[in-house]
């Protein structure tokens, strides 16, 4: 839910022009009235002529080449990497204007709450910092990173600490720092069935920063040497932390990212990442105790075309490889594999021989295509037919989401030459078998490259239009509803959006803003935005809308009306004299309410027709 009001938005879209601010960022021309600019999104601002038209009496943007729309808090987040909220507080500094919360004294304790764990959090990091460099209790860890080779630079970059062995002392120390238990047992830093016993106790601290550095976990690496004692221990999940949603390391990697250009490079484990920062190599990051997911895909993919892979070589390494490899791809984003050979991982290497090492053994790398084929193989004998069958089927999900032809056809002929075995008998087996995937448009090209995905409206299902419509006149959303339900919808984009015409009635929202952050899916978004500025949704008849919604209540009673006509055929002989009066019955009404509504349909036809 939206934490800021409406009267928000509007008082900082009276203040600012779209234009205005897009100027912040790239230059912007004036043509006979109009305001354009090369897009920064498909052309990095390299376009011959101008596709990025700006409107400054709506407040949106639209590039006829790439078809990305927006408005200034859209244009912000893509810039800025930041979420909708960040835009809107970043663009309320820019107009001078306070921000006011949507729900008054409730968000005010939920902000309350957040700032609170927020500052214990940064408290925490620069109390266990301190500890680690300045005190007797933190010496052991000291020693310890030195015997790691970690240098002095990479403590403070990563702001490694300590915290004592005493567990007693971090609810002693919180609490005299004026923190209630009810705020310290939302933590995350203590155990929930044993209160106040610490989870972080003789260990040395790895903070866990969002992408604006502040410090929203932390990750402990035991130093007690007790058998019993897990080597990592991670913060749960929070109020202020999800696991799924960030990345250990993003924030330190953030300038290297946004350089442009370089790739994200996936390691396992925390040290891994401070290793390869130490080597130069300052784009890395790791997962969070957790397997990489479909989330901290799409948070890397604000700042890069291309993830690199670098985990274990152990069997476990080697699937979490597979795995990561197959979300990178779905997502569109380059990968690439790379395999360690003078140690098992980054953090071994630079213990042993140092910085200079890791560097040089960190070049050699395989396309995933050909770590996929690698791997594949060992799992299959592709001498045997059977075997290359088999080898096909399974790496089939990954040339089927592939969304270049070229590509494809590439990896085709490869495996043809590989396989010893005709394409087009590759190709068949593909199309044949049961995991076979068939690929998005939207999945098909990574940023960059391959088709383009532009929304059509007159591609668009005609559920997708009725909510699009409504989109554009949401005040109608109410009166609509008690004619189509969610569960009328058959097109996913469509339901999305009926969701969030749902929150939006619900939370009194009016704003476009506002509405458009309530729909997490970007190509959703995206769309929405773009039916903004069409005329066909944004002035269109409502007779269009009711013929849409019309039509999409046909489909459904059609549907009821061919199910019970089924169960008629089918289960006759099971039903008993009542069960078969009751079933025609409602037949009967379905087909009467058939009736009426394609007479609805067709008469208003014939109007338009004759007008």
């Amino acid at each position: 839910m939206p934490v800021y009001s409406d009267s928000t938005i509007n008082a900082i879209k009276a203040r600012l022009t779209m234009s205005e601010v897009v100027q912040w960022f790239i230059p912007v021309v004036t043509r006979s009235g109009r305001h354009w600019a090369k897009c920064p999104f498909h052309g990095g601002g390299n376009e011959k002529t101008p596709s990025f038209a700006i409107n400054d009496k709506d407040g949106f943007y639209h590039c006829f080449a790439c078809q990305e729309s927006g408005d200034m808090f859209t244009f912000v987040e893509k810039m800025e990497h930041l979420s909708f909220l960040e835009a809107v507080e970043f663009l309320a500094s820019k107009a001078g204007v306070e921000l006011v919360s949507e729900k008054g004294r409730a968000q005010g304790r939920e902000k309350g709450e957040t700032e609170a764990l927020l500052d214990l959090n940064q408290r925490l990091q620069g109390t266990f910092h301190h500890i680690l460099l300045k005190t007797d209790m933190g010496r052991k860890a000291l020693d310890y990173l030195r015997r790691r080779r970690i240098s002095d630079e990479m403590i403070e970059r990563f702001s490694l600490g300590y915290a004592p062995a005493d567990t007693s002392w971090l609810h002693r120390f919180l609490s005299s720092k004026g923190y209630s238990d009810e705020i310290l047992r939302k933590s995350g830093l203590f155990s929930q069935n044993h209160f106040p016993y610490p989870l972080f106790a003789d260990r040395l601290m790895f903070p866990v920063r969002n992408r604006q550095g502040k410090t929203i976990a932390f990750s402990g690496r035991d130093l007690s040497g007790r058998e019993n004692s897990p080597k990592y221990v991670n913060s749960p999940e929070t109020p202020v932390y999800s696991k799924r949603h960030n990345c250990f390391g993003l924030y330190e990697a953030l300038d290297t990212l946004k350089k442009g250009g370089v790739p994200a490079i996936l390691v396992e484990g925390n040290f891994d990442v401070v290793s390869m920062h130490q080597a130069g190599l300052s784009s890395a990051i790791a997962p969070l105790g957790t397997a990489f997911t479909e989330e901290q895909a799409d948070l890397l993919s604000r700042y890069t075309d291309r993830i690199d892979l670098l985990f274990d070589s152990d069997g476990a390494g080697e699937k979490a490889t597979v795995k990561a490899l197959s979300i990178i791809h779905a997502k569109g984003l380059e990968c690439y594999v790379h395999r360690l050979s003078r140690g098992k991982d980054a953090s071994e290497i630079i213990e042993n021989e140092g910085e200079k090492a890791l560097n040089e053994d960190f070049n050699a790398c395989d396309s995933a295509f050909d770590y996929l084929v690698n791997n594949t193989a060992k799992s299959y004998d592709i001498r045997t037919p059977r075997g290359k069958s088999g080898f096909v089927r399974a790496i089939s999900p990954f040339l089927m989401s592939t969304g270049s032809n070229v590509e494809r056809e590439s990896y085709i002929l490869s495996l043809s030459t590989y396989l010893s075995v005709p394409e087009e008998t590759i190709r068949e087996d593909m199309v044949n078998s049961s995991e076979r995937r068939a690929p998005r448009e939207e999945d098909a090209a990574g940023p960059g490259e391959g088709p383009v995905r532009r929304f059509s409206s007159a591609a668009a299902s005609i559920d997708l239009y009725a909510m699009l419509f409504l989109a554009s006149h949401r005040d109608l959303f109410r009166q609509y509803r008690t004619r189509i339900s969610f569960g009328d919808l058959r097109d996913r984009e469509a339901q999305m959006i009926y969701m969030a015409l749902e929150n939006a009635m619900r939370n009194e929202i009016s704003s476009n803003e506002l509405f458009l952050s309530l729909i997490s899916d970007e190509r959703v978004r995206n769309d929405v935005a773009t039916s903004f500025v069409l005329d066909e949704y944004r002035s269109g008849k409502i007779s269009a809308l009711d013929e849409a919604v019309d039509r999409i209540a046909l489909r459904g009673l059609e549907e009821q009306r061919r199910v019970l006509s089924t169960q008629l055929r089918s289960f006759s002989d099971s039903l008993d004299g009542e069960q078969i009066t009751e079933t025609l019955e409602r037949k009967t009404e379905l087909d009467r309410q058939i009736a009426d509504l394609k007479a609805v349909l067709y008469g208003r036809t014939a109007r338009e027709d004759e007008d």
